[in-house]
């Protein structure tokens, strides 16, 4: 019996032997499967702060341990296999067309994707941006190869300021209006405060005496307004009796599963933002451009991974490069040069990378030179500060810094009714001018109900639909729609006819 076993095991013996000689038993070209990182959500949680410190040559990706897994070899070494991370590789903006070609195709041989890579171009700007799964020796490696590269990064999750507005909901209310008969001048009977104001004859007419809104009929017909926002409620009256046709889009990568690209037309915000934006701009009752064009880019969201985790306006700096890419390409095709205004209620802190914010920079000039007004949100960032932290009185969120060289850029606060600047809208020098944004009713994510919000958001869209009401006035026409120039001559336009209520305040919009 003995000798049975010994037989036995020698034959099993030579068994494992052969075996480590397969091939496919060598682990040297093993691909590990793609991850679902999340390690950018540390990042858009520390908004307001400035980012860790780079090392000395910044340009460099290099793994962490935690980038690193091991794996049994079969001659019983351990071996590295780095986990693939999604990245943002960003090109200088105008390279050749045969230095980005060398890129993709270095790319596609290291990218880990299992579909075409995304990507967004523009026949102006070349290649935008690409993203793809690397490996970060392999993003270390292209970053060295190619110079034409500003930055090989992870896409990282980054907060969207603007969305942390105080909100409170109030009694459903049906909003629709007689249509007035077509005539010059309109006046809406029994508005909201806030338009009142809009059409505030002078400081010594006080809001609560006044019983109109007095408008032009045009009311931005024939412009179209970009809002990139939360979506829009479509069954509210301020999105059913609205004149105006409507588009939508979902920016980002279909293909990345760290985020949601929810392509359902609706309202994603929690506090209905997206909706109290729209009807703030274009609605009948709340807004300014009343008869308006409208295309709604909506934000993809960020997958926590706390269920319970309510800060939705978590999205990827990719995603949002790629729904400014998307206005700036619709623009181009259609040919809406002078008659377009594109409305971002909301900022980026400084935690987006440097390139991925030099890339905005270059999408939001690109649109300014293409003759599209662009108005942007101061920020609320008053309404978080403590004894504690760092103050943030001034403008530090982008897109609104980019004033600082992009001046024909208008930059929004938020004031009452009265004209008193609200206490948490941020200030400075970047800043133009500001609308009424403080405690103001407008249309709730739900039904046909209403929501009072508070924010820089609601007051940027306020003068997005200022812009919109000038371009479509048949007599201003010639003064503004100016080749290379309409961006500032609107903005002049607006800082001219606005003025403060109350003495030493602000200027406050008027139309």
């Amino acid at each position: 019996m003995a000798g049975m076993a010994f037989k036995y095991c020698f034959i099993a013996c030579l068994t494992l032997l052969a075996l480590r000689t397969i091939p496919f038993a060598s682990t040297t070209s093993l691909e590990v499967a793609p991850t679902d990182v999340r390690s950018g959500q540390l990042v858009s949680r520390a908004f307001g702060l400035p980012p860790p410190p780079l090392p000395d040559d910044s340009s460099e990706v290099t793994a962490s341990p935690d980038d690193v897994a091991t794996i049994d070899t079969a001659d019983g070494d351990t071996q590295a296999a780095e986990k693939p991370l999604r990245y943002l590789i960003l090109p200088a903006t105008r390279s050749s067309k045969e230095d980005t070609d060398k890129v993709y195709t270095d790319l596609v041989s290291k990218a880990k994707d299992t579909h075409p890579l995304f990507s967004k171009s523009d026949d102006d700007l070349g290649v935008i941006f690409w993203t793809a799964l690397l490996v970060p020796s392999d993003a270390d490696q292209l970053k060295r190869d190619h110079p034409i590269l500003t930055s090989v990064a992870e896409d990282k999750a980054i907060r969207l300021e603007g969305f942390r507005d105080y909100s409170v909901i109030i009694e459903k209310r049906n909003l629709r209006r007689k249509r007035d008969e077509p005539k010059t001048i309109v006046k809406q009977p029994n508005p909201p405060d806030q338009l009142k104001v809009v059409s505030q004859p002078t400081k010594d007419n006080k809001v609560s005496d006044l019983k109109n809104f007095a408008y032009r009929e045009e009311a931005g017909r024939g412009v179209t307004v970009y809002l990139f926002d939360e979506g829009a409620n479509k069954v509210h009256s301020e999105w059913t009796t609205q004149p105006g046709t409507k588009r939508w889009f979902f920016p980002g990568d279909p293909n990345d599963p760290r985020y949601t690209i929810d392509r359902t037309e609706n309202d994603r915000a929690r506090d209905s933002h997206g909706s109290c934006v729209y009807s703030m701009a274009v609605g009948p009752r709340f807004g300014i451009a009343k008869n308006s064009d409208v295309v709604i880019l909506k934000h993809a969201a960020f997958n926590s991974e706390d269920p319970d985790d309510e800060d939705e306006e978590d999205t990827v700096e990719s995603a949002t490069l790629d729904g400014m890419a998307i206005i700036l390409a619709d623009v181009k095709e259609l040919k809406l040069q002078n008659k377009t205004v594109v409305n971002l209620s909301f900022g980026v802190t400084n935690a987006l990378e440097v390139a991925s914010r030099e890339k905005f920079h270059d999408l939001v000039k690109e649109l300014l030179a293409n003759d599209v007004v662009v108005a942007t949100a101061s920020g609320n960032e008053l309404m978080y500060k403590n004894p504690e932290s760092e103050d943030r009185t001034d403008i530090d969120d982008y897109p609104a810094l980019f004033r600082k060289d992009l001046t024909n850029m208008i930059v929004v606060g938020a004031t009452n009714n009265e004209g008193k600047t609200w206490p948490e809208s941020q200030r400075g020098d970047l800043l133009d001018l500001s609308a009424p944004g403080d405690e103001i009713a407008c249309a709730r994510r739900e039904g046909n109900g209403l929501i009072t919000h508070s924010g820089t958001s609601f007051a940027t869209a306020s003068v997005s639909g200022l812009a919109a009401y000038f371009l479509s006035l048949p007599e201003l026409s010639e003064r503004l729609k100016r080749r290379g120039k309409t961006a500032q001559n609107v903005k002049d336009l607006i800082l001219e006819k606005a003025y403060s209520r109350i003495d030493g305040e602000i200027k406050v919009l008027y139309n």
